[in-house]
């Protein structure tokens, strides 16, 4: 496959993939069992079936220090994303906007990428950004006004899970990949089981309520393995080693629209003139900033060869865009 198709595969799946957490997130807190728990056994059966990939593809057994890494990651990138994102929804703040706060999380990924991994956005990025954060706030804004409304301090705790979210990308791919996808997928997923299983410990005083067999309830751990577990964190992190972590992040701003299809069809969510605007701002500004990323520096897969500079697009591979000049062509 063309690496540029491949590419742009990677990108539309990690959208369209992310995208349906915000709307599992709606399923899992319309049921009767408590939504921490159903996400940690969301989290526990989508291990389970990485954890049987694995043993049926992979050879060797990762090494211990690798998990433990990939194990960090996922606790920031899963369990404590998500958590903020599931706090929000439940105190009532809807799903397309909780996506669009979360879309905050590219003007801190550039912010931290620049010095950290030496990704770095051209001035026009950067109004790209500042574009697509006004389209975030006027989405808020139409949001809160409606008659059912969360309170103003819930729109803050998705802010949390930008945090988090971005600490964890940026940890990701500080060092070269040393695992394969799956195996790195599963131990993502053990942390995050880990830290959802605690808090439904928690809330739940020490006990955990067992799943069911009620076609809602299978309806949600379906849609939140399938497509949130498996599809969006799988493509997260194939996107995160392809892309690298300022591109994958200008792509989060493109999920709040594919949210807002999700929700419109599933729960008649609409948002209003002022919110609409906001999503195109949202979505222009996103484009505008993903054309103008600029890598500079090696990366930790090739952090000892030497290369210029040079901005690249969303349908360019790290790899071609930096590609190692020959000693004829240094010559």
């Amino acid at each position: 496959m063309p690496q540029q198709i491949l590419s742009l595969l990677i990108a539309a799946g990690f959208v369209v993939c992310w995208s349906s957490g915000f709307v599992g997130g709606r399923l899992a807190s319309a049921l009767d069992t408590p939504v921490l728990s159903l996400f940690a056994w969301r989290f526990l059966l989508a291990a389970l079936l990485v954890a049987l990939w694995c043993r049926w593809r992979l050879d060797e057994a990762p090494r211990a220090s690798d998990m433990r890494r990939e194990m960090a990651v996922g606790s920031l990138t899963m369990g404590g994303y998500l958590l903020g994102v599931i706090v929000a929804i439940d105190l009532g703040v809807s799903a397309s906007v909780t996506a669009l706060v979360t879309a905050l999380q590219p003007l801190l990924a550039a912010a931290l990428a620049g010095p950290l991994l030496g990704e770095r956005l051209q001035p026009r990025g950067w109004l790209g950004m500042a574009i697509a954060s006004l389209g975030v706030a006027l989405c808020v804004a139409d949001d809160m006004q409606q008659p059912l409304a969360a309170p103003w301090w819930a729109y803050l705790v998705p802010l949390l899970s930008v945090v988090s979210v971005t600490l964890g990308s940026v940890l990701a791919v500080r060092q070269a990949p040393a695992m394969p996808l799956p195996a790195a997928l599963l131990a993502q997923l053990l942390a995050a089981a880990g830290i959802f299983l605690l808090a439904a410990l928690v809330v739940g005083g020490g006990r955990l309520s067992p799943p069911t067999l009620a076609p809602p309830f299978l309806a949600a751990i379906g849609w939140l393995v399938v497509l949130s577990s498996l599809g969006g964190y799988g493509f997260f992190i194939a996107s995160l080693r392809r892309l690298g972590v300022t591109l994958t992040s200008a792509l989060v701003h493109l999920t709040p629209g594919v949210t807002l299809l999700w929700a419109a069809a599933m729960f008649g969510e609409r948002l209003g003139p002022t919110g609409l605007a906001g999503m195109v701002l949202a979505g222009g500004g996103a484009g505008l900033a993903i054309r103008y990323v600029r890598r500079s520096g090696p990366t930790p897969r090739d952090r000892d060869a030497r290369r210029v500079p040079r901005t690249w697009s969303a349908g360019e591979t790290p790899d071609a865009a930096h590609k190692v000049p020959s000693r004829a062509s240094q010559s």
